[in-house]
């Protein structure tokens, strides 16, 4: 029930979590509104649309993903790692790559489905 007073006032795609794919791509379309918070909703929907799944967690934990764009530390990008986690209240994933001692924090805008 807290995650419900933390949302009070959250923008519907801001609930992707508790969104199915095809619903967050017609909120996008329809023009949702997207800047109501960090990070965006529509980095969010992005990524949770890229992987084409219609429950974005399950979708997201387990996935093999490559970083980029990552400002610290930067010598991340360009590496794949396994999403280990997704934390709804941040909206990032965690992110195990192999050979480091910490799992990163990513926001969803630096991660894309390593390629196959």
């Amino acid at each position: 029930a807290a995650w419900l007073v933390a949302s009070r006032g959250w923008t519907p795609l801001q609930h992707l979590e508790a969104l199915t794919v095809d619903r967050a791509r017609s909120l996008l379309r329809g023009g949702a509104d997207s800047l109501a918070g960090e990070p965006s909703a529509l980095e969010r929907a992005r990524v949770l649309c890229a992987w084409g799944e219609s429950d974005p967690t399950a979708a997201a934990v387990a996935s093999t993903v490559a970083i980029h764009s990552l400002v610290s530390p930067p010598s991340m990008n360009g590496k794949t790692g396994v999403v280990v986690s997704a934390n709804a209240s941040t909206g990032r994933f965690g992110v195990r790559v192999a050979g480091e001692a910490k799992a990163l924090a990513p926001r969803p805008a630096n991660l894309e489905p390593a390629a196959a």
